[in-house]
C-alpha cells in the first residue's frame, strides 16, 4: 500500500511537472511516507486577467516526506522571473520527520494575494524560505510540534513582510534580511527552548516584533543601517534572554521580560542620517534579572524598571 502511495504521489507529482511549460499552476497531493515532490516555475508570463501569475502547492500527510531534497539540500518550491502577475507558492505537510523549501526569485505582486507559505504539524520538521528581489510577496511560516527549525532570508525585497510562528518544544528560528525595505519580521514562540535570531542589513523602515511565552527563550535581532529602525521584544517565562543591537539612524527599543533569570542587553549606536533620537525601555519583573543598555549618538532615552530580587541595571549615553 505504501509503494502504490509513492508511486500514486510521484505520478501526480510528474503530472504537474508537465504543466510547468504553461507557467501556470502546480498542485501537488501525496499521503504516506517518504515520498519527495518539487516544482519549478520559471519567467510565466499570464494574461491580463489573470490575478495570478504562477502557484504552486505541494500538500503532504504522512512521514519523512520532502519537498525538495532532504534537509533542504535543494529547492522544493522553484520561482524565477515571474514579474508579471506575481507568484504563490504554499508547501503543507502534517506528520513528522518532513522539510520544505520554497525560493523566489524575481517575483512581483502587482496583482493579487501572493505569498511565500509553509505550514508544517508535526515533529522535526524545518522549512527555508528564500527570497531575492522580490516584491508585494510576504513570507510565511508556521509550526507546530517539537523540533522544528525556520530560516528565512530576504535579499533586495521590499514589501515582504515575514510572519514565523512556532508552538512547541525545541523551536528555532533565523531570519535575516539584506537590503530588504519595509515590513520587518514579527515572530512568535509559544512553548519550550525556543530562540530567535533575527538579523537585518541595511533594512529601511525594518521593524521587527518577537513574542516568546515559555521557557528558556532568547531572542537575539541585529539591524545595521535603516533609516527608521524599531524593536520589540516581550518574552514571559524564565530563564529568557533578549539582546538588540542598532547601528544606524532612528532607533527605538522595547522589551519587556516577565519571569525570572531574564537577561537583557540594548546597543544603540550613532546616527548616519537625519533620524537623531535614540530610545529604549527595558521593564523586568521577577528575579535575577538584569539589563544593560548603551546609547551612543544623539537623543538618547532610557527608561529601565525592575522589580523583584537580584535585579542590576547599568546605562552608558555618551
Amino acid at each position: 500500500m505504501r509503494t502504490a502511495l509513492s508511486a500514486l504521489a510521484l505520478g501526480v507529482s510528474l503530472a504537474c511537472a508537465c504543466q510547468l511549460a504553461s507557467g501556470q499552476t502546480v498542485t501537488v497531493t501525496q499521503q504516506g511516507y517518504g515520498n519527495t515532490s518539487s516544482a519549478e516555475q520559471v519567467g510565466a508570463t499570464p494574461p491580463a486577467d489573470v490575478l495570478v501569475g504562477v502557484s504552486a502547492t505541494i500538500t503532504q500527510v504522512g512521514d519523512n516526506n520532502h519537498v525538495g531534497g532532504p534537509g533542504a539540500s535543494s529547492s522544493g518550491i522553484f520561482q524565477r522571473d515571474n514579474r508579471a502577475g506575481g507568484a504563490l507558492a504554499v508547501a503543507e505537510q502534517y506528520g513528522s520527520g518532513n522539510n520544505a523549501s520554497i525560493t523566489q526569485d524575481l517575483t512581483y505582486g502587482d496583482r493579487g494575494d501572493f505569498t511565500a507559505r509553509i505550514t508544517q504539524r508535526g515533529a522535526l520538521n524545518d522549512a527555508t524560505i528564500t527570497q531575492n528581489m522580490a516584491q508585494m510577496t510576504p513570507a510565511t511560516v508556521e509550526q507546530n510540534g517539537i523540533a522544528n527549525l525556520a530560516t528565512v532570508e530576504q535579499i533586495r525585497s521590499s514589501d515582504t513582510r515575514v510572519q514565523a510562528t512556532q508552538n512547541g518544544n525545541h523551536n528555532e528560528l533565523m531570519i535575516r534580511q539584506v537590503e530588504a525595505a519595509y515590513y520587518g519580521p514579527e515572530v512568535t514562540q509559544n512553548g519550550d527552548g525556543n530562540s530567535a535570531w533575527v538579523v537585518s542589513e541595511s533594512a529601511p523602515g525594518a521593524r521587527q516584533a518577537i513574542l516568546q511565552t515559555g521557557t528558556a527563550n532568547s531572542v537575539l535581532t541585529v539591524q545595521i543601517g535603516g533609516w527608521d529602525n524599531n524593536i520589540a521584544v516581550g518574552q514571559l517565562g524564565s530563564g529568557n534572554y533578549a539582546e538588540v543591537g542598532q547601528f544606524g539612524d532612528g532607533h527605538a527599543a522595547n522589551i519587556d521580560q516577565n519571569g525570572s533569570n531574564n537577561f537583557t542587553s540594548v546597543i544603540q549606536s550613532g546616527p548616519t542620517g537625519l533620524l537623531v533620537s535614540n530610545n529604549a525601555l527595558v521593564a523586568q519583573v521577577g528575579s535575577n534579572n538584569g539589563a544593560i543598555v548603551r546609547q551612543y549618538g544623539q537623543g538618547y532615552m532610557a527608561n529601565v524598571n525592575q522589580t523583584g530580587t537580584g535585579n542590576w541595571t547599568s546605562i552608558y549615553q555618551h
